[in-house]
């Protein structure tokens, strides 16, 4: 659901003081350097795509201050950001140590319970994304956000993300909704890409176990569908499939044999449950990736050494003893 605000649904006295209020109640702590008099226009669009926050601001605000986190918000776990930007603007560190300049179409990466410093000449547009650190953990397990990380339009895999990002409109949310989970599972992707490409080259060790891990991540969500292949993940993920291959190597595993485990453990978990003792084998079997209900027969006897159906007149016997 899109969530809508507006400096305008309040009188413009009031305009300054509810605009701070609502950054702060919905994406980060922040101060303006403007008079309390001052005139502000501003306004924000909100709204979830999977497990992320998008909220697409419009304001005139020069100069924003983000102060470090308040103790009750240190431990939050919604506070890292990506912000692309629609407009030129200038960051710095919030102690004057640091700054950078960034393009239209840029992005900013950060910790935002760090101190920093927005300068925006004119009317500005940005997209922030909030990131929680469980989700973080799952896609960017050795990213670190303590200093700020910028990653540029004009860039490898940074162009192609944020070219995606600044297709995600406000306007467009309604059909994308069906497509929520897959939209945020290739913006993980192109996002773990991005920060990969300008990471340090000693800060590659965990690339191959970390693509692995995505790939799983990926079979574990489309195992049934039929015919699913390794170039298909791969194109998912935004790499070749040979990187895919090699990366799902290191541990002795092949694509095949991970699609096959995890369908085989789903179909187990199916015939054991009473909730699904009205679906047929058959049925089971495509739920779980196969058409043919032969196949699905010959691979699960070949994994657990007899029939489905064998198998859930086992399990049936086990519950009521």
């Amino acid at each position: 659901m899109l969530k809508r605000w507006s400096t305008s649904d309040v009188p413009p006295w009031m305009a300054r003081d509810y605009w701070l209020a609502l950054l702060r109640d919905q994406i980060f702590h922040a101060e303006m350097d403007m008079p309390r008099e001052a005139s502000v226009e501003a306004s924000l669009l909100q709204a979830s795509c999977g497990p992320l926050r998008m909220s697409w601001v419009d304001s005139a605000v020069p100069r924003m201050v983000l102060p470090e986190a308040p103790a009750d918000r240190a431990c939050s776990d919604a506070d890292v950001l990506l912000m692309v930007m629609d407009t030129p603007s200038e960051w710095t560190l919030r102690g004057g140590r640091e700054g950078f300049a960034l393009a239209p179409g840029d992005i900013v990466c950060a910790d935002f319970r760090k101190g920093f410093e927005m300068r925006r000449p004119g009317r500005t547009r940005t997209l922030s994304i909030s990131l929680t650190a469980s989700w973080l953990r799952a896609w960017l397990p050795e990213a670190a956000f303590d200093a700020p990380q910028v990653l540029r339009a004009d860039s490898g895999w940074s162009s192609v993300l944020s070219l995606m990002l600044r297709q995600i409109q406000p306007q467009r949310l309604d059909t994308l909704a069906a497509q929520r989970d897959l939209l945020a599972t290739q913006f993980g992707s192109l996002l773990a890409l991005a920060l990969r490409e300008r990471a340090p080259e000693g800060a590659r060790a965990l690339d191959a176990d970390h693509l692995a891990a995505l790939a799983q991540s990926c079979v574990q969500r489309h195992f049934g569908k039929f015919g699913l292949t390794s170039a298909e993940v791969a194109a998912e993920l935004g790499v070749s499939e040979r990187t895919l291959h090699r990366a799902l190597a290191r541990d002795g595993s092949s694509f095949a044999e991970r699609l096959q485990a995890q369908r085989m453990a789903v179909a187990l978990r199916l015939l054991g449950d009473r909730h699904f003792e009205a679906l047929s084998v058959a049925e089971i079997g495509r739920r779980v990736g196969y058409a043919d209900a032969s196949h699905f027969v010959r691979r699960f006897r070949s994994e657990y050494g007899v029939t489905p159906g064998a198998m859930r007149r086992r399990l049936r016997a086990i519950e009521q003893d």
